[in-house]
């Protein structure tokens, strides 16, 4: 008898103790609880604090454009999109290896975006890592007969009005293929 009391009384301490982290966990993670800290109410107990995304969440996608002038002379190319597309599926959450390099051009345009959000001098910028890294993916993209191009990164919102899509953050200068980014003489 008291060995069944006792394992009845483990038993339930157990599925209340298991009860509390669950519901201190939710609360943790409410939108209004990133200025609290619940632990001082659980006696220490580690309580999980997962922001993925908060407190900014992202509403924007990233878009890279680019236009070409070229070789001959002549007007250059219309706008063209050439952001890499991302594949989704199941399979991409157990083994994804082709989203590293998208994965790395998107960082370097976010960063790129800080960079003008934050008015960065835009020679310093044309001589960063990023800006090379989305020029190396524009050039990449670019018809082998081209003698320069241009990129523009623009944001584009899908829950905005349709009249409020499209913010452009970025225009590169005019960079002459055959130079490294950002080391010849702007053409336009």
């Amino acid at each position: 008898m008291p060995v069944d009391r006792i394992r009845g009384a483990a038993g339930a301490f157990a599925v209340g103790a298991l009860t509390v982290h669950l519901a201190s966990t939710v609360l943790q993670n409410t939108p209004d609880s990133y200025n609290q800290d619940l632990r001082t109410f659980t006696g220490g107990w580690p309580i999980p604090g997962w922001r993925f995304f908060a407190p900014n969440p992202g509403v924007q996608n990233v878009h890279l454009l680019i236009r070409e002038a070229p070789a001959g002379g002549g007007a250059p190319t219309p706008w063209c999109d050439v952001t890499p597309g991302v594949r989704h599926g199941w399979k991409q959450v157990l083994w994804n290896p082709g989203s590293r390099g998208p994965k790395a051009l998107f960082d370097a345009m976010q960063q790129l975006s800080v960079m003008s959000a934050n008015q960065a001098d835009f020679g310093w910028v044309t001589q960063s890592l990023p800006y090379r890294l989305v020029f190396s993916a524009s050039r990449a993209a670019a018809a082998r007969d081209s003698s320069a191009l241009q990129f523009l990164l623009m944001n584009v919102f899908p829950s905005a009005p349709p009249d409020q899509r499209m913010k452009p953050i970025l225009t590169s200068e005019w960079i002459p293929l055959g130079s490294p980014a950002g080391a010849g003489k702007s053409i336009a």
